[in-house]
């Protein structure tokens, strides 16, 4: 989700607030524009904007039509591509950078993990590094240690409670 207040920026200077929150993406966009810009005779910024998208960025003078299409490739993400994506805006705080790292499945998303410790445990058990040995011997496993050497390998980000490995 992703709204914006769009303002007149001559009306602003002039003491009034004209302008309205408008939802993105928006199908209309162009005509919302023309009514608030007073068919575009006067130049408009956003004056505020709220998103349910961590680490997302809006400035004022962000281009309001390439928001409106950024907003509409978002919506049509996945629920594991909007985590890779926070994860990358995070790293690059640049949403077109971040949505071709996303386009491209350049990361890999360790679900309910609280620490690196359980990130470990995952890539344990899913490579399958411990198959064959003992339970009695698998309990001796160092999950916290091999989880700071696979931290220092990568690169790893924090989003609610899934880690997302990015490459």
């Amino acid at each position: 989700m992703l709204k914006i207040f769009i303002s007149n920026l001559k009306e602003y200077n002039n003491g009034k607030i004209i302008g309205e929150w408008v939802s993105l993406p928006c199908e209309d966009i162009k005509e919302v524009l023309d009514k608030i810009s007073n068919n575009d005779n006067d130049e408009l910024f956003i004056s505020d904007y709220e998103t349910d998208i961590s680490n997302l960025k809006i400035s004022e003078y962000d281009d309001i039509l390439q928001l409106n299409e950024i907003a509409e490739e978002i919506d049509n993400l996945s629920d594991d591509e909007v985590i890779a994506l926070q994860a990358y805006l995070e790293q690059y705080n640049d949403i077109e950078q971040a949505l071709e790292e996303v386009r491209q499945g350049n990361y890999t998303i360790y679900y309910d993990c609280d620490d690196m410790s359980d990130v470990a445990y995952q890539v344990v058990n899913e490579s399958g590094l411990l198959d064959g040995v003992p339970e009695t011997i698998k309990g001796y496993f160092d999950y916290e240690a091999y989880g700071r050497d696979i931290d220092i390998e990568g690169t790893f980000i924090q989003v609610d409670n899934n880690i997302i490995e990015l490459y």
